[in-house]
């Protein structure tokens, strides 16, 4: 599944590792691939047989067999996998984790996002990146203490915009409380 938007590929990701698919591959697309990404995404569709239905994903999980789900955006993808006798037991393609290797990504310039366990609730939310959490409260620190007001309400509304994961907001909380006390 190839998607528009960071939001969406997020949502989408979660909502697989909320269904038990708690294994990813990270594969980022080169640049100068990126005309070709449609042959790229098909490759893998096959590969990992990620378009089953979902009849299909009930009987191989019955049979104790790893289901597969395939999302881009951009240049970044994911294979993710549930648990279960793989289809390729061989693979090169390493999967980790989710639980001990939570999966980062860029957005931008100024937000990376982490996906992970959640804190409470949920088994998995979406967080900004340490480095990204820093910068940001440096940089309105920084506007803060040298009165630079406008800019300091530009970068505000840019994180007012930031979706409404868990992990995000606590992170935003936390960062309010941090600046402006």
């Amino acid at each position: 599944m190839v998607v528009e938007d960071w939001v969406e590929f997020t949502k989408q990701a979660l909502n697989y590792m909320g269904h038990g698919y708690e294994l990813y591959c990270p594969i980022l697309i080169p640049e100068s691939k990126e005309s070709r990404a449609s042959r790229i995404d098909r490759k893998l569709i096959d590969k990992y047989d990620a378009e089953r239905g979902k009849d299909a994903r009930y009987r191989a999980k019955k049979a104790g067999r790893a289901n597969y789900a395939y999302i881009r955006h951009g240049l970044n993808a994911l294979v993710l996998r549930a648990k279960g006798e793989e289809i390729i037991p061989d693979d090169p393609d390493r999967f980790y984790d989710m639980r001990s290797r939570p999966y980062s990504f860029t957005v931008g310039s100024w937000v990376s996002i982490r996906i992970g366990p959640a804190r409470t609730g949920k088994k998995y939310t979406a967080y900004l990146t340490k480095e990204a959490y820093r910068n940001i409260k440096a940089v309105l620190r920084e506007n803060i203490e040298h009165r630079r007001l406008d800019v300091f309400d530009k970068y505000y509304y840019r994180l007012e915009s930031l979706p409404a994961f868990s992990g995000i907001l606590s992170q935003m909380g936390e960062l309010y409380c941090q600046v402006f006390y």
